[in-house]
């Protein structure tokens, strides 16, 4: 809007607006309050602008780091008008908030100025956007999945500006007690629940604690008796854990592999051979299968029409990288000396559990999308036939305990099993993993286990725990190994 002279009036007159212009808006999305060079008039209403409105800098000095400067005006910035130093996009009604606020981050982006970047006209070293090039823009749109990710990311975002708030509120606070002392006792006491949520935020970036709290528990309990041998110095039990860690992770992603790839209806050569061995009866499936059953799912062009946002894309992923290859190698090679008796000489035991320790971080760090796909056992579901809803209560199997709290959700799902084990997604979506993982109460040690099949001799099943190797006989599984075809 060109503002004319008649029009301008001051900031006490009835029905005084306050004119925007592009200083007004800054890089971060805001619209700044008002201040003594601030204009003040009374346009026609056809000029006045609404909630909503997207404000666009027609003048701007370009960055490396953003594209557009622009802002949505809320309604604390209400009334105003826009200078002609500013265009003005009125989003579409059918536009959902979560649909604006990605074309608007699409637009501060170097991708946009790029796209721009032959419409717009040069002058010195700023950049004059121009109205018609802007409306022709083609702004991409997010998936579910990218827009809940993004959702969930920005939520985030505003929970860390919360704490900054409160750490400013704090320290600024300094400056109103009588003494040092008082000011002391009262920072050290409001700021005590912020310093441990920080704390508690850093260890996220500690890989191992990442794994005792985040993990599947029969990874994350593996890990954590790795780590305690380790704290005690060197030892054959600390390398021999490290290397089961290792087996337990690639046991866990097959058996999982196993059980979405028979949801999907992929069939795997790995499973047939996974088969053959169980039905002979004399030995286990090792490492040999599990590795097999990733590999043929990181290779295998069934996979290719999965969406992204199934649990099997990641899961592809997890070998496919050359670097994670050669170390999950390397461990293999050593999990194989250790089962042939080529132990490792007390002289080299330091060495070895340092190198065997930095290959299996390397494989965890690749698996850290298991974070994102809980394990779950389900205790109780209560079925509403009318509106089609199961209410279900389950427990996050997660970290390296297996006492955890209940939670409760609400499910479409009609056929969901009681104490059967689940991987819920991110869509709440749980995938059934029996029998391919069974949860129970271990027998011998009396503990909560995870078991997969380890044998099928004549007439009955026996199932080997993850977490402590336990062996089970269940010959009611036998039936059910046949449906899924394991026998």
């Amino acid at each position: 809007m060109k503002l004319k002279a008649e029009w301008q009036c001051g900031a006490d007159d009835p029905g005084a607006l306050r004119v925007l212009v592009g200083r007004d808006v800054d890089r971060e999305g805001a619209i700044a309050s008002p201040d003594d060079d601030t204009v003040w008039a009374r346009p026609p209403e056809q000029f006045q602008l609404r909630l909503g409105d997207v404000l666009v800098r027609r003048i701007y000095r370009p960055s490396a780091s953003g594209g557009m400067i622009l802002a949505a005006v809320r309604q604390c910035d209400l009334p105003a008008v826009a200078a002609d130093s500013l265009l003005v996009l009125r989003p579409r009604d059918n536009r959902s908030a979560r649909e604006l606020g990605f074309a608007l981050r699409f637009l501060r982006t170097p991708v946009a100025q790029i796209l721009l970047d032959g419409t717009v006209s040069r002058m010195r070293d700023s950049v004059l956007v121009d109205r018609k090039a802007l409306d022709q823009l083609v702004v991409p749109q997010p998936d579910q999945a990218l827009a809940d990710a993004l959702e969930e990311l920005e939520a985030a975002k505003i929970r860390l500006r919360q704490w900054q708030t409160q750490a400013d509120e704090i320290l600024d606070s300094v400056f109103l007690d009588q003494t040092p002392a008082v000011a002391r006792a009262r920072v050290i006491d409001s700021g005590r629940t912020l310093r441990l949520r920080v704390e508690a935020a850093a260890l996220l970036d500690d890989l191992g604690h990442t794994v005792r709290t985040r993990f599947p528990y029969p990874i994350a309990a593996r890990w954590r008796t790795a780590h305690a041998l380790q704290s005690a110095g060197p030892s054959r039990e600390a390398y021999g854990a490290i290397l089961d860690v290792t087996e337990i992770l690639l046991c866990y992603a097959a058996l999982v592999t196993l059980a979405l790839a028979r949801e999907a209806g992929i069939h795997l050569g790995a499973a047939k051979e996974l088969q053959t061995k169980l039905q002979r009866g004399r030995s286990g499936p090792g490492l040999g299968e599990w590795i097999a059953i990733l590999t043929e799912t990181a290779t295998s062009k069934q996979f290719r029409s999965l969406p992204t946002t199934h649990p099997l894309s990641d899961l592809r992923g997890l070998l496919a990288n050359s670097v994670v290859e050669k170390a999950r190698q390397r461990l293999t090679a050593r999990r194989n000396d250790q089962a042939h008796m080529r132990h490792v000489d007390l002289i080299a035991l330091p060495d070895a559990i340092r190198d065997a320790t930095r290959d299996l971080n390397v494989v965890i760090e690749a698996a850290r999308f298991l974070t994102d796909w809980p394990l779950v056992q389900v205790t109780t579901v209560r079925r509403d036939t009318l509106t089609k809803i199961s209410r279900v209560e389950y427990r996050e199997l997660m970290g390296d305990h297996p006492a955890v709290p209940i939670t409760t959700a609400e499910h479409n799902e009609g056929d969901l099993e009681i104490d059967s084990l689940y991987l819920r997604g991110p869509d709440q979506r749980l995938h059934l993993l029996r029998p391919y993982l069974i949860g129970r109460d271990c027998p011998i040690c009396r503990t909560w286990s995870s078991f997969h099949v380890d044998r099928v001799p004549t007439s009955t099943v026996v199932i080997k725990s993850l977490e402590h190797g336990h062996t089970v006989e269940d010959p009611a599984l036998l039936n059910t190994l046949k449906i899924v075809g394991l026998t």
